[in-house]
């Protein structure tokens, strides 16, 4: 179960956005734009998210404590004696979204429930994905020059998710799904060829079978031998055909195993607050 709400979510990212646009004015006032470093500027408002998401946990919980020391949990829920990593994150110059984690906070608790807050640039749209009990199985090998951060393995993680704000799609599905389609219209373009070619076929046949055109008209025997030529161009041409249809069939029946023997790989929808108001 998840211990915090879609309304929870909705209250804090209301309170962090007004926070937000304040301390944006102090950095204008100062000839600053805070949005030139996100990194830093999610630093700032790490703690904001911490202190906002556990008073809005307050309104439903007895005991909320946001401490975020070392060694403590960022938010603690006492009525549940539940421990809660907070993460503040944005997409990088890249397109991706690293969720990562402290490896030494994890691995000496075992297991942590995490709430990670996806931000946009702008700080106007958010997907927030609650995850409990990973461990550190559901992140990638501490690797040198990390300063102690682990990246999730998000195929892993993922399976242990509650999406609270926002969306998360499958590209995996997303491309299967693009493949199954792909099958159907070659499939259609294969089954309006062939029938074009038996046409043609039958009625080449029926010319050299009758000796007449199809106006009735007596053919020559320039016609004859024109009516048979084509009448085998017809067979080669439905070999071509049949060879392009399965050609085409094993492609993509190779890009279909491909993506369902890969880990799954993940979007991130985010969603604006200004559009969920009161939802």
């Amino acid at each position: 179960m998840s211990y915090i709400t879609r309304e929870d979510v909705r209250s804090t990212l209301v309170d962090m956005q007004g926070f937000y646009q304040d301390l944006k004015q102090v950095f204008s006032n100062a000839e600053m734009n805070i949005e030139d470093n996100l990194g830093r500027r999610n630093i700032l408002m790490s703690q904001v998210q911490e202190e906002f998401l556990a008073r809005t946990l307050s309104k439903r919980y007895e005991r909320v404590v946001a401490d975020g020391s070392p060694g403590k949990a960022d938010i603690y829920i006492a009525d549940h004696d539940r421990e809660i990593e907070c993460k503040l994150t944005t997409v990088n110059k890249s397109g991706a979204i690293s969720l990562q984690s402290d490896y030494e906070t994890l691995k000496q608790k075992g297991e942590l429930d995490y709430v990670y807050f996806i931000a946009s640039p702008d700080f106007e749209s958010f997907t927030v994905v609650y995850f409990q009990g990973l461990t550190v199985d559901d992140f990638r090998p501490l690797s040198n020059g990390a300063r102690g951060k682990v990246a999730m393995k998000k195929h892993c993680g993922m399976e242990k998710a509650q999406i609270l704000w926002g969306d998360a799609l499958s590209k995996n599905d997303g491309e299967i799904q693009k493949i199954d389609d792909l099958f159907l219209e070659e499939a259609e373009r294969h089954k309006r060829n062939m029938h074009r070619i038996n046409d043609l076929k039958c009625e080449a046949s029926k010319k050299i079978t009758t000796g007449r055109h199809n106006s009735g008209r007596v053919m020559s025997e320039k016609d004859f031998t024109s009516a048979n030529n084509t009448f085998e161009a017809l067979f080669h041409r439905q070999d071509r055909e049949t060879a392009r249809h399965a050609k085409k069939i094993n492609g993509l029946m190779d890009r279909k195993s491909y993506w369902l023997s890969q880990p799954t790989k993940y979007t991130f929808v985010l969603e604006k607050v200004s559009q969920s108001l009161g939802k």
